[in-house]
């Protein structure tokens, strides 16, 4: 179809012209044809390749000539001739995989530990070793608003930068780097497309286990007065019939007050926004026992923006023990990785920001920048 050749061909020179398209079980090859040398690294200098594993090629009869996620190079043996440039946006645009600024992929790096130590190890790396993320494409991701950009960005391809360690561009914050171990994605119960009032839902297992409202799914009713319901002289328990949570809640008052953190958990979690609205305005989470989810809430990428707005001033109703709690596992600073997706951290420290007391602006800013409280 000449329309689509048209628009693979927009920045090739008058003299380089596409062939076609080769795919293996690993890799995409999009190969080209030109005169001369000069002329196959004009155009490969030109067309960015932000993907791994994708390859442009141009054939010319003064050799073989190709582009990748990193470098310029002599498709015969592979050898280096050039770093490929790479055009940065004024704005950052958050993502769990790309830079935030170039949009090129970030490649995990590896890091040598058993994945049981995953959280409890952390690595130090010299400058050399961080320069040399340039050649593996791999990257930073910030530990205050959880932005990911690539090592080029970060400037370690420039030898002036070898002053400085890499900051973040959006907002100033520490960096770490981009590393494959982590926790597995959070579930999130979706919103059904048309709910009846007394439709029962199940809500998702915590892939962490959490024992006060993740143990195992959970059938819960799609509409539900969360006042009444948490006014109840005594609560039920969530799984009566499993032993390891009942042992695990006990009797008594005590098991009134997990009970009730149990369910502000569960109902942080519900697919209904009417339902997370009313425990947002009614009885907000104000206990140690229910901050994870609050978390949850606010790096949620299915919650509405009104009701993470809602939840964004919860947040500031805390003490501030509090707000660092939550933060510490929005921004996954604790010894578990959190598994929220980086674009919605990025969105919910904006939110937080937003909602934020002029009078604590700075200390705000001081817990993004600042270590992790236990």
């Amino acid at each position: 179809m000449p329309f689509l050749r048209r628009k693979k061909d927009e920045n090739l020179p008058p003299e380089v012209r596409f062939v076609r398209t080769e795919r293996s079980d690993t890799a995409t090859y999009h190969v080209h044809s030109g005169p001369d040398r000069q002329a196959a690294l004009t155009f490969l200098r030109r067309n960015p390749v932000p993907d791994e594993l994708v390859y442009t090629i141009v054939e010319t009869p003064e050799g073989n000539f190709g582009r990748d996620l990193i470098y310029l190079f002599h498709e015969a043996d592979g050898s280096t001739i050039e770093l490929a440039g790479r055009p940065r946006a004024q704005q950052p645009t958050p993502s769990d995989t790309r830079c935030g600024w170039c949009s090129f992929f970030v490649v995990p790096t590896t890091v040598a530990i058993n994945d049981q130590w995953a959280g409890t190890v952390q690595v130090y790396r010299t400058y050399d070793e961080l320069a040399a993320l340039v050649k593996t494409g791999g990257g930073f991701h910030c530990r205050s608003c959880s932005l990911l950009q690539c090592a080029v960005c970060s400037g370690l391809a420039d030898a002036t930068s070898r002053a400085r360690e890499p900051r973040c561009l959006a907002c100033g914050g520490g960096v770490s780097v981009h590393e494959k171990l982590g926790a597995p994605k959070r579930p999130f119960a979706h919103k059904p497309a048309d709910p009846e009032d007394d439709q029962v839902l199940t809500l998702p297992a915590d892939p962490l286990g959490d024992e006060l409202w993740g143990l195992a799914p959970l059938p819960v009713p799609w509409r539900i007065d969360v006042a009444a319901f948490l006014a109840r002289p005594e609560l039920p328990y969530l799984w009566p019939e499993n032993d390891r949570y009942t042992g695990y809640i006990g009797t008594g008052e005590r098991a009134q007050r997990m009970l009730r953190a149990s369910w502000t958990n569960v109902f942080l979690h519900h697919p209904n926004p009417d339902v997370v609205l009313q425990l947002l305005r009614t009885a907000p989470p104000d206990g140690m026992l229910s901050l994870s989810s609050l978390a949850d809430l606010l790096g949620s990428p299915i919650a509405e923006a009104h009701v993470k707005e809602e939840a964004a001033r919860a947040f500031w109703q805390l003490p501030d023990g509090g707000v660092t709690y939550t933060l510490n596992v929005l921004l996954s600073r604790g010894t578990v990785p959190s598994g929220y997706d980086t674009g919605s951290v990025h969105q919910a420290v904006g939110l937080l920001r937003a909602a934020c007391p002029q009078g604590r602006l700075g200390w705000f800013d001081t817990q993004l920048a600042g270590p992790e409280d236990d």
